[in-house]
């Protein structure tokens, strides 16, 4: 039976996968990735690439620690894989646009308080700077805040980016690894057999995302981590109507550069079933048209649906598991997996080489959550 040899074996080739492999790899660390069909085709690929800002100087909760070092990275990192690959990631700062309804004014101020806390630049707009900003917003938003640091980035090309990145550095990524046999010695897991290939390795990384708990659960950790499904609508339109990401509450709108518009995004309960429904793809559309009125003449381009790996706090759990002394997890980033993959990748790599992270895990452990555990 064949066998490879790779210092850390990464289950998972999400963007946190990918991430994770390629920082490794530029440290001179032999990888091999591993994933259960097509590179980055789960919740990687179905999200919209919103980049929040952050100020890791004044950053206090895991969320803001994790959000502000992506934050820091991001630029360098973009252009870096650019200049690698000579793929335009669609990297650039829009700024957003945050909008109340009655019923969320106060959940506007808090939000505004908390990114000043924090040393976000941010802009409290009257109803004449909110039509300065998306003309054709409906005029009953008058209230809104105006983040000018606020990112994007285009999904599916920031994946190939990463691909080709990795492939480019010597990372093996193996596809349609369906069935994995992964075998366990003590506090070790040593070997995967997969097909009639045998990998050892010193240590192995889970990041298979909304998958992770099924393929822990039988080597004895159970994570609180699960599938919650999103939806998505495309438009396209000839024009480019704005230029900004609208929120409210946790839809959004986001304007790509060449008119296409999307429209996001639901929250479901609905196991591993990922397909849209007629009542998800009517509700965003709906809501799009309550924010733009002009956009119920844009063209449905496309729908699709994605897993968010979901945890009870909505944070990743990153670093060492306990109970084995060469395994590690980077699951459950929820709705910010993409736009804290730089700094997710990063911490990582520093984990698994023994070296200390630029920020505190506080918050961010494996095990930090009761039903977290290794079992005897």
């Amino acid at each position: 039976m064949p066998e490879l040899h790779p210092d850390i074996l990464i289950v998972g080739a999400g963007v946190v996968g990918l991430a994770t492999a390629l920082k490794l790899a530029e440290r001179g660390v032999s990888v091999t990735l591993l994933d259960r069909q097509q590179v980055g085709r789960e919740a990687s690929w179905a999200g919209a690439g919103m980049l929040p800002p952050g100020n890791l100087a004044n950053a206090v909760t895991p969320e803001a620690r994790l959000r502000s070092y992506s934050h820091s990275l991001w630029p360098e990192f973009a252009d870096d894989l650019i200049a690698r690959t000579g793929i335009d990631i669609g990297y650039h700062i829009c700024g957003a646009i945050e909008v109340c309804s009655s019923e969320t004014q106060n959940q506007l101020e808090q939000h505004a308080t908390e990114w000043q806390h924090e040393g976000i630049r941010i802009e409290r707009l009257s109803a004449f700077d909110v039509q300065r900003h998306v003309a054709d917003l409906d005029d009953r938003f008058d209230i809104a805040i105006y983040l000018p640091d606020f990112g994007q980035v285009r999904n599916p090309r920031y994946l190939q980016a990463l691909k080709a990145a990795c492939l480019q550095r010597g990372v093996e990524i193996l596809e349609h690894t369906h069935a994995l046999d992964i075998r366990q010695k003590d506090d070790r897991i040593d070997e995967v057999r997969i097909g009639n290939r045998t990998l050892h390795f010193d240590r192995i990384c889970f990041a298979a995302g909304a998958w992770s708990s099924s393929l822990l659960q039988p080597l004895g950790f159970t994570i609180p981590v699960k599938p919650v499904r999103g939806q998505i609508v495309q438009l396209q339109l000839p024009f480019q109507p704005f230029r900004c990401v609208i929120e409210l509450g946790r839809r959004y709108l986001v304007p790509r550069r060449d008119g296409l518009i999307l429209i996001g995004s639901t929250e479901e309960d609905a196991g591993f079933a990922k397909h849209t429904t007629t009542e998800g793809v009517s509700g965003l559309l709906e809501f799009a048209k309550s924010l733009i009125p002009s956009l119920a003449h844009a063209e449905v381009v496309q729908t699709w649906a994605g897993l968010r790996p979901g945890s009870p706090d909505e944070l990743p759990l990153l670093g060492h598991v306990p109970g084995f002394s060469n395994v590690f997890i980077g699951a459950g980033h929820f709705r910010s997996g993409l736009q804290m993959s730089p700094a997710t990748g990063t911490i990582l790599a520093d984990v698994m080489l023994g070296q200390v992270p630029a920020i505190s895990m506080d918050g961010l452990a494996a095990d930090r959550f009761p039903g977290a555990q290794a079992l005897a």
